[in-house]
């Protein structure tokens, strides 16, 4: 049987660097989609991933700066 719900939504709390998953994990795209744009107007860290390959399909800015700034 197949499955839809194969994406993690994960975020980072405020200022914090911890590294949080959401409950519902694994969800359905449009789901994880929604709950990152919602913790995104938040102004937080979040991104949505396939949960067997870490593909990524969203990240928000602060994400994305992020990673340049880590990897710099």
């Amino acid at each position: 049987m197949s499955t839809n719900k194969v994406w993690n939504l994960i975020y980072v709390l405020g200022n914090t660097d911890r590294v949080m998953s959401d409950a519902d994990n694994p969800q359905a795209r449009a789901s994880a989609l929604d709950g990152a744009a919602t913790i995104d107007k938040n102004g937080w860290r979040v991104w949505v991933e396939h949960h067997r390959t870490s593909e990524r399909i969203f990240e928000s800015e602060r994400e994305k700066l992020h990673r340049v700034a880590v990897t710099e």
